[in-house]
């Protein structure tokens, strides 16, 4: 009884060293397992046999496993940029669409500068010319540049308004300072040209004149 109980722990720890010795070549040699290796192994034909091949299918999936994260990894990040991306081509065609006239309301602009000064310039002819033909023709001029700046305005331009307003780099565009201790530092008091706006975007900035309490007159045209 007792030799039988000495063989059988023997082969316990015979087993046992074997496995240990299994697993440590298969750390091993885990790199070199492959999934498609997998249908070369035989049936096996002892319990060694088969802890050998489970150890072997767990590392050739351990193995498999780590490819499809790396995989996973590079197409999800391969889905994000093009997401992106597609977000960024809509963005800017959106944007493009929606200034899409920008340069050609820059290009009319000066348009409405020369009817400015010409109403601006009229006004002291008008009571001198008794026949009245002058201020029809004015009138005729003004009710042409309403319309012009309603046309406008319903393709999203705006005048950029100066009137009580103090300067803000945002908008205007100081081309004279003016001693003027009446006036807080900084308050606009005349508007040399009219600055717009196309939607939210900044057309060009109102040249204006400032007032500079302290300070002699400087112009910087």
């Amino acid at each position: 009884m007792d030799d039988d109980k000495k063989n059988e722990n023997d082969f316990d720890n015979t087993d046992n060293a074997n496995e240990a010795n299994d697993i440590n070549d298969s750390a091993e040699n885990e790199s070199l397992l492959d999934i498609a290796d997998l249908d070369q192994i035989s049936e096996p034909s002892s319990l060694p046999e088969a802890r050998e091949s489970l150890n072997y299918i767990k590392n050739a999936f351990t193995n498999l496993k780590k490819e499809f994260d790396g995989l996973n990894e590079k197409y999800l990040k391969i889905l994000a940029d093009s997401e992106n991306f597609r977000k960024r081509i809509n963005r800017e065609k959106e944007e493009s669409l929606k200034y899409s006239n920008e340069n050609i309301v820059k290009d009319l602009l000066p348009i409405l500068d020369y009817l400015d000064l010409a109403i601006n310039h009229s006004a002291s002819y008008i009571d001198d010319d008794t026949s009245g033909n002058l201020k029809i023709f004015v009138d005729g001029i003004k009710m042409a540049n309403n319309e012009f700046i309603k046309t406008l305005s319903n393709h999203g331009v705006k005048i950029i308004e100066t009137e009580n307003k103090t300067f803000d780099p945002n908008f205007h565009e100081v081309v004279e300072m003016v001693k003027d201790s009446a006036e807080s530092e900084g308050k606009i008091v005349e508007e040399k040209r009219k600055g717009y706006m196309y939607k939210d975007r900044l057309l060009r900035p109102s040249l204006i004149c400032i007032s500079k309490p302290g300070e002699n007159c400087e112009d910087n045209n």
